[in-house]
């Protein structure tokens, strides 16, 4: 075992780069990802992703949390979709990496939150942003009162789906169509924003994908596009898909 308490020998997992997709197919392929890894065929997969705008209702989700009505909503093209992790509503949008984990963490529900927090801070170090922290009371990332990542995971049978977003560099006007996690007055900021130095949404993937490895001391190999087969070989170059 190493310090951490983790296996020494542990199967490696794949990162896949999905580029920008809808939340709904890539939830319906984490959730197969899920079962295979329930199965025992698969040992987990890391899903890093892009959505179109989308706003999320988690089990605690409100609609009254949404405070576009359907035509500014549909004006600024921003589907609004259920999803099984916890807490409120969540903004997803172009210019903001999403990663989902999809690992067996059994009980070890804090410490995957943990990880997720401490990757985010990591990543956003390497762009330039100081003073970022996790925060369990409000699960996610904060740069001092404003919160610059979101978590929210789902667990079944002791796998997750579901996971974090970071803003990079998000269209702040979608910032205003929700209640941020049912907190009147929460202030969401992006990464430019504070100064950051943000590499293209491939690149930032590949820099998560590099550092949850490190931190969960688990091998990872990153690839571009859908995964083809438990392998995780592919040959096609990310696309928007809908």
């Amino acid at each position: 075992m190493t310090a951490f308490g983790r296996a020494d020998a542990v199967a490696p997992i794949v990162a896949e780069f999905r580029g920008r997709e809808r939340f709904s197919p890539c939830l319906a392929h984490q959730l197969d990802l899920r079962r295979q890894v329930i199965e025992g065929t698969l040992p987990g997969a890391l899903v890093l992703v892009e959505h179109p705008p989308v706003l999320t209702l988690g089990r605690r989700g409100r609609r009254s949390d949404i405070l576009w009505p359907d035509e500014a909503l549909a004006r600024m093209r921003v589907e609004v979709c259920e999803s099984p992790r916890g807490g409120e509503v969540t903004l997803h949008a172009p210019g903001q990496l999403v990663a989902y984990p999809v690992v067996r963490v059994g009980r070890k529900i804090r410490r995957h939150i943990e990880d997720l927090g401490a990757v985010a801070v990591a990543l956003l170090a390497t762009m330039g942003v100081a003073g970022a922290e996790f925060r369990m009371e409000h699960p996610g990332v904060w740069v001092g009162p404003r919160k610059i990542a979101s978590i929210g995971i789902h667990v079944s049978s002791g796998v997750t789906v579901q996971g974090i977003a970071i803003n990079l560099d998000v269209d702040r006007r979608l910032f205003g169509a929700l209640v941020p996690c049912g907190t009147p007055g929460l202030e969401l900021v992006s990464a430019r924003e504070l100064g950051a130095r943000v590499p293209s949404m491939e690149m930032a993937a590949r820099g998560f994908a590099e550092l949850w490895g490190a931190r969960t001391e688990v091998p990872v190999r990153f690839v571009e596009g859908p995964r083809q087969g438990a392998a995780g070989a592919t040959a096609s170059r990310p696309r928007d898909r809908g």
